[in-house]
Parts: C-alpha cells; structure tokens; sequence
C-alpha cells in the first residue's frame, strides 16, 4: 500500500485538454492528415435526409449486450476482435463542440475529448458543409465524425464514399490518461447525439410527463442508429447516453426505448446487427438520482440544480442507498435474451386498433 504522502500520477483533466490543443491535434493534423483528417458531417434531420433504397435480406433481430468498461476502449477493442467497422453513439453537448472539455467538467463527451480528437472534430465542418459551424445542435441532429466524402456533406444522401473513421484515440481513460505511444493510436467514428437534459418526469419519476417529449427521445435514438447504418455500421457501442446526474432521462423507459428501436424500425432491421449497451460505473442508479430529487422538492429544498451544474454529463452517479436499482441492472433484464424474445412474441402495440384508430 502507497504511502499518504504518495502523489497521485493523475493529471489534471485541464492539462490534458490543454495538451491534446497545443501538442496532439496539430501533430495530428500535421503529421496524419492523409491517414485521419479532423472534420464531421451534420445531418440536421437524419429521419427525413437519410433514406434505404434497398432491403437487407436478412431481417433477424440485432444481439445485444451489456457489459461495464469504458465505451471508446470496448469498441476499439471490440474491432480487433471483430473485425468489423464499429460506431460509437455519443451523448453530446448541443451548445458547443465536447462541451466544457478544457476544464474539469466530467461527463464522458468532455473526457473522450480530452484523449482524442473528437473536439477538433466536431468544431470543423467538412468541406462542403453549409456553415461554418454545427452549432448549436438542432433537436434531432446527429454530428458524424469521420471521413465519409463529399456527398454526405454536399447534401446528396444517395452517394456514399469508403467511410473511414477519424476520431483518433491518443491516451488512455480518465482514470489516468495514459499518453499511448503513436503504434497504439486508433480510430474510431463517433456518432454525436444530444440527449433531452433532465426532462420533465412523472410524479413517481418513472416515464415522461409529455408524449412530445418521449417520441423526441425515441426520433433522437433512431436518427442516431440511422446515421450508423446508413454509414455501413452494423455494431454500435452506445455508452451512458441520457443517464446520470446531467441528464436524468428514466433509465427503464429509456432501456425500452432502445429496444423498440432497435427491433421494431423498418429501415434498422437488418442493418443494425449488434448493439452493445456499456456504463463506465456499475453502480451509477439514474433512478435513485431522480428519487432523491423528488424527496428534496418535497421537503421544500427545490431542485438540486447545483449538481447539474457541477456535472455537465453522466458520470455523477449513485450508489443506490435506497435500493434502487442499478442502470447496468435496468438493461441487462430489459435487454436479456429470454426477455427479447418475450418481447418479440408479443402484438406490437403501435398496430392494435385503439392505436390505429387514434
């Protein structure tokens, strides 16, 4: 066991910022730019701009899985396993490009920032792109980082170019941010989504109060996947995404609507073949958060907005004092294979005669 005196080798997160700006970025773009060029693409309406001509043979559901580990590093080494291109969707600040990254704010889009080129990404639109700037992010925007030709950002959708991914990983995670030596770099394309920022809930904080505002969230996962399918990314990774203490979107809700998503969207089926659900923090209960919320307006203290100013992502978490369950928990039932195919043998709701008589 180290010493008290022993100091930590962690850096600062804003002397990492700081040199993934003055030294890893321009180096990168200097040295690598053939090889992995620093620019996006934004499709302000992916559901309307995005549009399969053909049908995929094979309709079977996607896999899932649900696992804890670091997102970014499950995908990157998922590909080496996999061999297959893999997309990681991520939560995104719809103000400005990796939000607040040059400080210590701590949601994952600030921390992957930090260790990659993901920030210069998304503060350079393509060549081509009709602004000089995506932001800030329209409502169900989707910002792609990675190399995928002019087409995609001259605004014709029916050409596509070989896709190669450009958000370049150069350290390790947040935990220590290890620098990687220049043979250990690896790329990746990120799909950046902003999620809905503590929406309002019902009285118990289980679903969403407003019908609007679930089918937002439910437009906002399918332009996502349609990006990564439209991009030939069969397997997606997709990390915290609208959970924690910045976000606090109803983590079963949530769960279950990735899964109807994700099994019952007529462009995704057979495009999408597997998807991986992966949290940082095993112990991270979005519900409890909320719950703990609801108890502290009851007892007059209003809402803990400090928290959510203190922490602009998801990694706040907590460890479920009260028994609430884990969001690890909430998708490994809701996305176990038993339950999937439960869930598949049941009338799909949205075609009941209530519905289509509405």
């Amino acid at each position: 066991m180290p010493s008290s005196g022993t100091k930590s080798t962690k850096p600062k997160p804003s002397e990492v910022a700081s040199e993934a700006k003055r030294i890893y970025i321009p180096m990168i773009r200097d040295r690598y730019a053939v090889t992995w060029t620093t620019c996006s693409y934004i499709y302000h309406q992916p559901l309307l701009q995005i549009n399969f001509t053909d049908r995929p043979l094979d309709l079977s559901p996607p896999v899932f899985y649900v696992s804890v580990g670091d997102p970014v590093d499950t995908a990157l080494n998922w590909v080496e396993s996999a061999r297959c291109a893999i997309a990681f969707i991520c939560a995104a600040n719809d103000k400005r490009p990796g939000g607040d990254w040059e400080t210590g704010v701590v949601g994952y889009e600030e921390r992957l920032c930090r260790r990659s080129t993901l920030a210069a990404c998304l503060a350079t639109p393509a060549d081509g792109s009709p602004a000089n700037s995506h932001y800030p992010l329209p409502t169900c925007a989707g910002v792609l980082s990675q190399h995928v030709g002019e087409s995609a950002c001259s605004g014709n959708f029916s050409a596509r170019l070989v896709n190669l991914p450009h958000t370049v990983v150069f350290r390790g995670p947040h935990d220590r941010y290890e620098k990687l030596p220049t043979d250990q770099w690896r790329a990746l394309p990120v799909v950046s989504v902003p999620p809905p920022r503590w929406p309002k809930l019902t009285q118990n904080g289980t679903k969403y109060s407003f019908a609007d505002e679930r089918e937002m969230v439910k437009e906002k996962m399918r332009g996502a996947l349609r990006i990564c399918a439209y991009n030939n990314y069969s397997t997606v990774v997709i990390g915290n995404f609208g959970l924690g203490n910045g976000y606090r979107n109803p983590p079963q809700e949530l769960a279950e609507l990735w899964r109807e998503v994700c099994l019952y969207d007529p462009d995704l089926r057979g495009r999408i073949r597997c998807v991986a659900f992966v949290f940082e923090d095993p112990s991270q209960s979005t519900t409890q958060l909320i719950l703990d919320d609801i108890a502290k307006k009851a007892k007059g203290g209003g809402s803990s907005s400090s928290g959510r100013s203190k922490t602009n992502g998801s990694s706040s978490s907590s460890s479920s004092p009260g028994g609430s369950p884990a969001d690890v928990e909430i998708f490994s039932r809701v996305f176990d294979n038993a339950e999937i195919q439960r869930f598949l043998a049941q009338p799909d709701a949205r075609y009941g005669l209530s519905n289509l008589l509405a």
